[in-house]
């Protein structure tokens, strides 16, 4: 049986703290190597039964090849430290745990205030023995790469290791790590091919919020593993934060701590994502600043910040788009010095730094961003559409095309669409950008970005009607952002776009002749 452990078990004299890796006796801490750690925590975990040496080696020094010594080594440290009776070697079979545990244990561990996500082992259904590593591999990948997103709360490998046995009692999973979501799968590989099955469950209620099919071509084993993995994390983080979003919406903000209040603000500023109605901003940032009032060095507030400030630029729905923008690089700022790792926040920074005619720095901070988590398609979108504008254009519409590759459902495919869209026209596809603009205003209908876009697209695709159609659309629900981009302030520098893109736009306002698009398409 296997003996799911809470955060803190408690033994003779010891408390053993999962979460915080420590061992103590009355209260005095105890050094303990990570190892040894590792050995403690399974071998407690199974304790009425007799651990074999294989599935230690597997669990305390996964995919490392290691003598019976090192073994040894963590066994004698263990019972120099517990005593010697502590840990019973069984002649033939491994080793048990014989101290009695505490079986009035501690409450459940409480969930963490971010998404918090566990990936347990994955079933291999492969016939081929050779290829059995693959499944604990394709585990370590997802929970590496989830990692990378700094809005997860994500369970360490070697506690999930501790779930091998199915079928599995999720909601005490829930309990004992202190996660809402797990992900499941399956791996099943032959020579040639695998195939991974994944799927998302909420722990708390066995709601099953997800589920799909990764295929890959196995002629590259580590290669094809670290493809898929990603490719499973780009379409699955996006599930978690729609179903957490859907969650938050239903606290209300004075039971919230400073994080769930700049979740809400986040969750509040995306629903008008690429919209030019204000309110979406304007109640994020009222979440925001109550959250920022709390904890004035909530990352989640300041990024928040820096995005309602984006659009607001964008939209040209502010006073002053100078002042606006430079608010917006110092909030994204303080974000990334409350926290260097968040990519989102060095993302938005760059945004600003292009739209307040900065690509020499709004560029390298992108590809920043990208290196720091190329699992994010926000991110590769973006970059598609500045690499198109002021980089490679070769690597621009490629980048945006990988973005809504890798996560077709994401919550933000409108936008996603609309930087394709936009790199395109960089390229010169005009058939292509107006199409792309079509399926933008299908996923965001109502949207001004995309209206922007179908605008000059239809114009240099010689479709005038369709491009008037959607410049009237636009001046009725985006009317400063039409009289801004009239004036001729696009938020960009590349002369060579921004002469097609203001042309086209003034001929769909009927301001200019059709006939100088010849010219310049």
């Amino acid at each position: 049986m296997l003996f799911l452990p809470m955060d803190e078990i408690r033994f003779s004299d010891f408390t053993l703290q999962r979460r915080l890796r420590r061992l103590t006796k009355d209260g005095e801490e105890i050094a303990l190597g990570a190892r040894a750690f590792d050995l403690l925590e399974l071998l407690v975990a199974q304790r009425d039964t007799v651990v074999g040496r294989d599935e230690i080696m597997a669990t305390v020094w996964p995919e490392t090849v290691v003598g019976e010594n090192n073994l040894n080594v963590q066994v004698a440290n263990l019972r120099r430290v517990l005593g010697p009776e502590a840990i019973v070697t069984v002649p033939g079979r491994g080793l048990r745990f014989a101290l009695d545990v505490a079986t009035d244990g501690p409450v459940p561990l409480s969930l963490p205030d971010r998404p918090s996500v566990v990936v347990l082992p994955f079933s291999d259904l492969g016939t081929d023995p050779e290829l059995a590593w693959l499944a604990e591999g394709f585990v370590e990948d997802i929970t590496t790469e989830l990692s990378r997103f700094r809005d997860l709360f994500v369970v360490a490998r070697n506690s999930a290791l501790l779930y091998r046995q199915t079928p599995r009692d999720l909601s005490a999973v829930s309990r004992e790590l202190g996660v809402r979501y797990v992900v499941e799968g399956s791996v099943r590989a032959t020579p040639d091919r695998v195939r991974v099955t994944a799927k998302l469950i909420d722990a708390t209620n066995g709601e099953q919020v997800w589920a799909d099919n990764f295929d890959g071509d196995l002629s590259g084993h580590f290669e094809t593993q670290a493809e898929v993995a990603r490719a499973l994390v780009t379409c699955l983080v996006p599930q978690i934060g729609r179903a957490d979003a859907e969650r938050e919406r239903a606290t209300p903000p004075e039971d919230l701590t400073a994080h769930g209040l700049a979740k809400q603000a986040w969750f509040a500023a995306a629903a008008g994502d690429m919209a030019y109605d204000q309110e979406p901003r304007d109640s994020g940032t009222a979440l925001a600043r109550q959250a920022l009032e709390r904890d004035p060095g909530s990352s989640l507030a300041w990024r928040v910040l820096a995005w309602v400030a984006w659009g607001n630029a964008y939209h040209a729905t502010t006073d002053s788009i100078p002042r606006t923008l430079a608010e917006g690089i110092d909030a994204a700022t303080k974000a990334i010095a409350a926290d260097p790792a968040d990519h989102h926040a060095r993302r938005l920074r760059a945004l600003l730094h292009f739209m307040n005619q900065s690509p020499e720095t709004g560029l390298p901070e992108l590809r920043r961003a990208h290196e720091m988590n190329p699992n994010c398609s926000s991110t590769l979108a973006w970059l598609g559409l500045y690499e198109g504008l002021h980089g490679d254009i070769r690597r621009g519409v490629p980048l945006a095309e990988a973005a809504i590759r890798h996560s077709p459902r994401d919550p933000s495919h409108g936008s996603h669409l609309a930087a394709l869209g936009f790199a395109q026209f960089a390229n010169r596809d005009y058939v292509a950008a107006a199409d792309t603009a079509s399926a933008a205003l299908a996923e965001s209908a109502g949207s001004a970005v995309p209206l922007v876009l179908s605008t000059i697209a239809n114009v240099a695709a010689g479709r005038l009607e369709r491009a008037t159609d959607a410049f009237n659309r636009l001046e009725q629900i985006a009317p400063k952002l039409v009289e801004v981009r009239l004036s001729g302030r696009w938020l960009a520098t590349n002369p060579e776009y921004l002469k097609r893109a203001h042309m086209f736009f003034r001929i769909a306002a009927g301001l200019a002749s059709p006939e100088a698009a010849e010219r310049l398409r």
